[in-house]
């Protein structure tokens, strides 16, 4: 007794999909978010190495400035790295030309995190690159926020 609210079709109860406007089948379900996620192929590796890229850059630069300025290195931090994060998401948007990929947000986290561990890798040697508790939570926080942003 239940129909898709978009072709009218129907549909057993195991079957349906619960969507904001109300229950439709597989297919409909399959061909909107196709419509949605339009990226090329090499989309997902041109995000990926522009958050490896600028993950390596803001991961130099946090190593480099976050322990000058003391205790309140995790206050700025804690801005710094939400910008960064959001800031990221914006250039690999306008890299793809407002592309949408799959995978494209846990892709570019992981890309990016790791160029911030490249980074301290050789800046700060590979101990130590973790005792730097600020650019952790820089790290953290823009990850985070480029997750959030990322579509």
């Amino acid at each position: 007794m239940l129909r898709c609210n978009r072709c009218n079709k129907p549909i057993c109860t195991q079957c349906a999909i619960q969507t904001p406007v109300g229950k439709r089948c597989p297919e409909c379900v399959r061909s909107q978010q196709a419509k949605y996620y339009n990226a090329e192929g090499y989309d997902l590796y041109i995000g990926a190495a522009v958050a490896l890229i600028m993950g390596a850059g803001l991961g130099a630069l946090a190593y480099l400035f976050l322990g000058l300025v003391g205790f309140f290195s995790f206050l700025l931090a804690f801005f710094v790295g939400s910008a960064a994060g959001g800031a990221v998401a914006e250039v690999i948007r306008r890299a793809l030309r407002r592309r949408r990929a799959r995978g494209m947000k846990v892709a570019a986290t992981i890309a990016f995190v790791a160029g911030v561990l490249i980074a301290g890798l050789f800046l700060a040697g590979f101990p130590a690159m973790f005792l730097r508790l600020p650019v952790m939570l820089f790290a953290a926080l823009a990850a985070s926020t480029l997750y959030a942003r990322l579509i």
